[in-house]
């Protein structure tokens, strides 16, 4: 048995019903221009939205050359990311260069999904979020990835 309710619905638009509609517009409107691609003298021209992938430590640090630059890092500073699928230690190993000195490696733990998108020819970027004093840390450096979509 169905049950309605003797209260009368009104159809005309209420006071807040323009306001609603602006705060709506404005939304979709910052969206879109967020996500669909931009013209540019009629070509396309799609902008890369980076999602945040990992944040790790740098493994191997100190056979490498991380120790002598490192004065110079700084935070935010860009990393190379290089592929070195012939590693006979990790198949999926994965460089760390800052500059043309090479620091380390991903970690061997966390390289999986990284190691993935490169070999998928994904875009990756890393960056240092992170200098630890070596006293303390056995791997000072942290470092963020980003992929792009």
């Amino acid at each position: 048995m169905e049950r309605h309710s003797d209260k009368q619905v009104s159809l005309k638009p209420s006071g807040t019903a323009p306001a609603r509609r602006r705060f709506l517009t404005g939304v979709l409107a910052s969206v879109s221009a967020a996500l669909l691609p931009r013209f540019a003298h009629g070509k396309s021209r799609r902008q890369s939205i980076w999602l945040r992938l990992q944040d790790c430590r740098i493994a191997g640090s100190h056979y490498y050359a991380l120790e002598a630059v490192m004065p110079r890092l700084r935070i935010g500073s860009a990393l190379t990311l290089v592929r070195q699928s012939d590693n006979p230690h990790d198949e999926r190993a994965i460089e760390v260069f800052w500059r043309r000195y090479k620091l380390g490696y991903l970690p061997r733990l966390d390289n999986a999904a990284a190691a993935s998108l490169l070999d998928r020819a994904h875009t990756l970027r890393a960056e240092i979020i992170g200098l630890d004093d070596p006293e303390h840390e056995w791997e000072p450096l942290r470092l963020r990835l980003w992929v792009a979509s």
